[in-house]
Order: C-alpha cells, then sequence, then structure tokens
C-alpha cells in the first residue's frame, strides 16, 4: 500500500510539474506579446508529401510586423531552383513567382485550406490566444538550432479548422516566447516544418510590409 501511494504521489507531482511548465511557458507568451513589434530570422522549410512519400527541403528569409491596429503582416522570401515570395498581407496570401513573373492571391477567408497561414502561429501571439484556438499539451524538452525548448502539442478547438490542420507541434526556447520551429500536419498525412535561426526580434522596419511586384507581372490563372 505505502508504494502504491508512493508511485500515487510521484505521479501527481509529474502531472503538476507537467502543467506548471507549459503554464510557464504561456505565461512568458502573455508578458511578451504586448512588446512585440517585428521580428526578422532565416528560415529553411522541410514539406513532406505524403502520396509522394517525398520531403523537399527550402531556405529562406523571413520578415514579419504587427501594425497598430494589431494586423500582422509578413514577407518569406524563398531562394533557389523554386524561388517564391509569400506575402500575408492582411486577409490576403499572395505568393510571386520571380522565375515565371506571375503572382496569385488567395482569400484567408475563403480558402481555409491555404495552409500558409498557420506559418504564422505562435510569433506575437499570447498564452491567452493559443487557449482559445488550441488544446495544449506538453511534449517535452529538445534541444534545437541550438537552443533548449519546451515542445509543445496544439490541436485546434475548432472542428473547420481540424479538418485542414490535424495538429501543431511548436518548440518555444526556455529563454524567449516565440518559436525557433513549428510542423504543421494535415489530415492528408502532409506535414511541413519551418526551423527559423538568427532572428532578431524587433528590427526597425519602415512603413508596412508589402510584396511589390515588377512591373509586367501578370496574375496566375487558376
Amino acid at each position: 500500500m505505502n508504494k502504491l501511494l508512493l508511485a500515487l504521489c510521484v505521479f501527481g507531482a509529474s502531472l503538476a510539474v507537467k502543467a506548471q511548465t507549459v503554464d510557464a511557458v504561456l505565461a512568458r507568451m502573455d508578458k511578451s506579446a504586448p512588446n512585440f513589434h517585428a521580428i526578422s530570422a532565416n528560415v529553411e522549410m522541410a514539406t513532406f508529401t505524403a502520396i509522394l512519400t517525398d520531403t523537399t527541403t527550402e531556405n529562406g528569409t523571413l520578415k514579419m510586423q504587427r501594425l497598430a491596429s494589431g494586423e500582422v503582416r509578413a514577407v518569406i522570401d524563398f531562394s533557389g531552383q523554386d524561388a517564391r515570395d509569400i506575402a500575408f498581407l492582411g486577409k490576403t496570401v499572395r505568393i510571386y513567382y520571380p522565375n515565371l513573373h506571375e503572382y496569385q492571391d488567395y482569400d484567408l477567408g475563403k480558402n481555409s485550406n491555404v495552409l500558409n497561414q498557420f506559418l504564422l502561429l505562435g510569433f506575437g501571439s499570447s498564452g491567452k490566444e493559443l487557449v482559445q484556438g488550441y488544446n495544449i499539451t506538453l511534449e517535452g524538452q529538445e534541444k534545437v538550432a541550438g537552443r533548449d525548448t519546451s515542445k509543445l502539442l496544439l490541436v485546434p478547438k475548432d472542428p473547420k479548422v481540424l479538418e485542414h490542420l490535424q495538429k501543431v507541434e511548436v518548440w518555444i526556447p526556455n529563454d524567449a516566447a516565440y518559436p525557433v520551429q513549428q510542423q504543421f500536419y494535415e489530415p492528408s498525412g502532409n506535414w511541413r516544418k519551418a526551423t527559423y535561426t538568427q532572428i532578431q526580434l524587433n528590427p526597425a522596419i519602415q512603413g508596412a510590409l508589402e510584396l511589390r511586384l515588377p512591373s509586367g507581372t501578370k496574375r496566375q490563372s487558376r
């Protein structure tokens, strides 16, 4: 009986530590969110396509800012053979393909399956905001990009979101309040992992981020 009680106490204590750790990460995000204005970083994006059993890796840069109105804007610039710029401009995602001199626009209000909209998750978010939209659990401690992190599992609460996004894993440094890595899982088995390095918090950005297209760029038909 004493051994059973001891085991139950140890198990209960481990659950308490786990809850406190999650709470600590979310509290850190709550404290940091009001001071977040912008971020820049290098990004490595790995994308797995289940039907092809294929993983591709791309490298680029990220710039993101939160305007005084609360709107979040971001531009991800991928280089290489499949170069493209992805701009999050309010309710619109614009993708520019420099090699084709073409672009596409997506309305996030009508295209909830555009997974790119979730790439901004965790940057400038408060813990309270995450709790409103996700069930959050701790998956442990891991070192990512040379930093000690807490790995959180986020499962969307909204059934409509679950139709397109099964879950998200987010790695938050133990000394910061923004992700250094995110992995997004679709019900189809596809996933996407973004790893961020050379992060600069609140760099100077003049004006609102835009994606200016060269003269002669055509809108791609869909």
